[in-house]
Order: C-alpha cells, then sequence, then structure tokens
C-alpha cells in the first residue's frame, strides 16, 4: 500500500505546488495593483526575508517542516521580484 500511496504523491504534488505558486502569485500582483510601489517592493522584500530566515532556522535545528510550504513562497516571490527588478537580499 505504501508504493501506490507513493506514486499517488508523487505524481499529484507536482500539480498542487503549480496551482499553490499561481495562487502565490496571484496574491502578489493583487497586492501591487492596491498599494503603492514601494510598499509593494517592501512586502516582497519581507517575504524573502522572513521565509528565508525561517527556513534557514530549521536546517540549523533540525527542527521538521514542511519546506514545500517555505519553498513555494520563496519561488513566487524570487519570480516576482525578478520580473519587477527588485533587489530581495543585499547578501
Amino acid at each position: 500500500m505504501s508504493k501506490i500511496k507513493d506514486i499517488i504523491v508523487a505524481s499529484v504534488l507536482p500539480a498542487i505546488k503549480a496551482v499553490g505558486k499561481i495562487e502565490m502569485e496571484t496574491v502578489l500582483l493583487d497586492i501591487k495593483m492596491h498599494n503603492s510601489e514601494a510598499l509593494y517592493k517592501t512586502t516582497l522584500q519581507g517575504l524573502y526575508s522572513n521565509f528565508t530566515l525561517l527556513k534557514n532556522a530549521a536546517l540549523k535545528t533540525r527542527t521538521k517542516i514542511d519546506d514545500g510550504i517555505i519553498d513555494l513562497v520563496l519561488e513566487a516571490v524570487e519570480e516576482m521580484a525578478e520580473n519587477e527588478d527588485i533587489v530581495l537580499s543585499t547578501n
């Protein structure tokens, strides 16, 4: 039964991730449309900083988290920032 479950999860997970990423990008576009450019830029930078810190802290402390969600947010934010030429980090 475990093999079947693994196959189903492996086949469905990419689709779920794609939909989640589209939803996140939609939210970010909505923030951009209804707020100032400065607020949009700060929102992207804040999301990137906070989710990067969360991911790094989880790795360092070996805390079990669903890093798929964290990666999804980071990917969406990185793509939106790249499209807008917004610098996310000075590191």
